[in-house]
């Protein structure tokens, strides 16, 4: 069955959202670019999982959330968000499914979403990843490779590929992946696991997250913590009108 055509995005209002002003083309430096200022600028957030809003696949809706909205997302939204971007523009990419490494667990198929951009090498492409990853990753390339200040090492086994990343202040993080170019509709299922399962660690208790050039600010489990390197400040704060000043404050959202 054919699939009918992406809606076309304003991608004027994309770039202003993440406040990028460089060149609009194909090209690994562009990408570069608009990865990192993704990065910086959209926060990882299960806000909506907590106030009973549906969270969808879907292009249009994702774009209302974070480019209208001003808000983040988890990386369904915010990879599939940036994949549409890419396409529009013209980049060549695939759309892969991932597990993510927790607790020694490994999470259910599909309940990661990642890129594979196809320039003059194969380049993996994430900025769904919780905020980690500040730049697209050689996926030949065995030997570390740091961004930001940032480490990850990819590797593979047969079928399988495995990214490890290393945060400022060493916080290890893994997700295995497959080269399996999918269709956002495969994620239908997973999405919904993930906003309503009380095994998805997304249904748990809401938090936001971006990153910052020394480090991190995330807002979790009603405190502030805030690293810088491997300093680590934590600040409780009360639930109502503190709570949402804060959400404002420190990541451009308005409850």
């Amino acid at each position: 069955m054919t699939l009918p055509p992406e809606p076309r995005i304003d991608l004027a209002s994309y770039l202003q959202r993440i406040g990028y002003e460089g060149p609009v083309e194909a090209s690994l430096e562009a990408l570069q670019a608009m990865h990192r200022a993704h990065f910086y600028s959209v926060p990882f957030e299960n806000l909506d999982i907590h106030t009973g809003v549906r969270i969808a696949v879907d292009g249009q809706v994702n774009f209302d959330k974070i480019v209208t909205g001003r808000r983040g997302g988890f990386c369904l939204e915010l990879s599939g968000l940036f994949a549409r971007i890419l396409r529009q523009i013209g980049f060549q990419l695939d759309v892969l499914g991932a597990r993510v490494m927790t607790e020694g667990r490994m999470s259910v198929p599909l309940s990661h979403m990642t890129l594979l951009v196809h320039l003059d090498e194969p380049w993996l492409v994430d900025v769904g990843f919780g905020g980690r990853i500040a730049g697209p990753l050689r996926l030949l390339q065995r030997e570390p490779q740091v961004i930001e200040g940032r480490k990850h090492v990819i590797d593979h086994d047969g079928d399988h590929w495995i990214l490890s990343h290393w945060d400022l202040d060493g916080t290890p993080s893994t997700y295995v992946f497959t080269l399996l170019s999918r269709d956002f509709r495969e994620f239908d299922a997973v999405c919904h696991w993930l906003q309503t399962s009380p095994e998805s660690r997304f249904t748990h208790a809401p938090m936001v997250s971006i990153a910052r050039p020394e480090g991190r600010t995330t807002f979790a489990g009603g405190m502030l913590i805030e690293t810088h390197g491997s300093e680590r400040e934590e600040l409780s704060v009360a639930a109502g009108a503190e709570e949402a000043a804060l959400l404002e404050k420190q990541f451009g959202i308005r409850p």
